[in-house]
């Protein structure tokens, strides 16, 4: 399998990549927040052999880096990070969007205003707007913050949404934080501060202007995505299709990896 690793200079970013494969089509994968690169692998096990697979790193989180300025990272700064990915990484033809949890509001942002760049985007644990159980976890996430005890905020999260994880992916998560900077904790805070703020996703996000072929998935016990929401938020795309994983919590393919046949169904359409 060809990698190419190669890393972006974007005004006061540093932004690592990994191209696997040589197919002309490509897949780019949109991580939630705090994800590395690594939360791709079995995903880029699965589709290497059909498409060329493109991941990174947001700023704030994994190997990234921010040169400058605040640790925090606008929402429009990650869809400019985003559009530049794209830019140096894929062929003219349009793109497919694979995204888990907050990745997927940059996907669709970016898919509203760059329409002619989407062909394809899949949509895994699709927040419409912070339901109350999200809103309990980030509050007691900032009071240990503001503790300073930043080592329970990984066993938090575990403990609120991601018990359906295998305990391999539990132990990554909770060494993930442990290694954090406080620089990052500081970004991851103050993006928790502006899921705070939104009240629905159609503040920042015209969902009827995407014209991609989109496919959304959330878990059937996933605590912190509320369904009625996430429905309504999919009919407002104009070609969407809604699916719900019976078991699954909300970190999908993590959980139950036979998800990833679901999105091969979806492309091979």
């Amino acid at each position: 399998m060809k990698i190419i690793k190669g890393e972006l200079a974007l005004g006061r970013f540093l932004v690592p990549y990994r191209i696997y494969g040589e197919a002309e089509q490509s897949i780019i994968c949109i991580s939630g927040a705090k994800q590395t690169m690594a939360a791709w692998r079995s995903f880029v096990s699965h589709f290497v052999s059909d498409y060329s697979i493109v991941v990174f790193d947001l700023p704030g989180q994994g190997r990234a880096s921010i040169l400058s300025g605040a640790p925090g990272v606008t929402f429009e700064e990650q869809v400019d990070v985003l559009y530049n990915v794209i830019k140096e990484t894929s062929s003219d033809r349009p793109v497919i969007l694979a995204a888990a949890s907050w990745g997927t509001i940059i996907s669709a942002a970016f898919a509203a205003r760059y329409p002619e760049l989407v062909d394809k985007m899949m949509l895994g644990s699709f927040g419409a707007k912070p339901n109350k159980a999200v809103l309990e976890v980030i509050k007691a996430g900032q009071n240990l913050f503001n503790r300073n005890k930043t080592e329970e905020i990984a066993p938090l999260m575990i403990e609120c949404f991601g018990q359906y994880m295998p305990e391999s992916h539990k132990k990554q998560m909770i060494e993930q934080f442990r290694n954090m900077s406080r620089e990052q904790f500081i970004s991851f805070y103050e993006h928790c501060e502006f899921i705070e703020q939104v009240t629905d996703i159609e503040d920042f996000v015209i969902l009827s202007e995407i014209k991609a072929s989109t496919l959304i998935v959330i878990g059937e016990f996933d605590a912190i995505l509320d369904t009625n929401d996430v429905k309504n938020a999919s009919s407002r795309i104009p070609d969407c299709e809604f699916r719900m994983i019976p078991g699954a919590g909300h970190f999908l393919h993590w959980e139950q990896p036979e998800i990833l046949h679901t999105y091969s169904e979806f492309l091979a359409r």
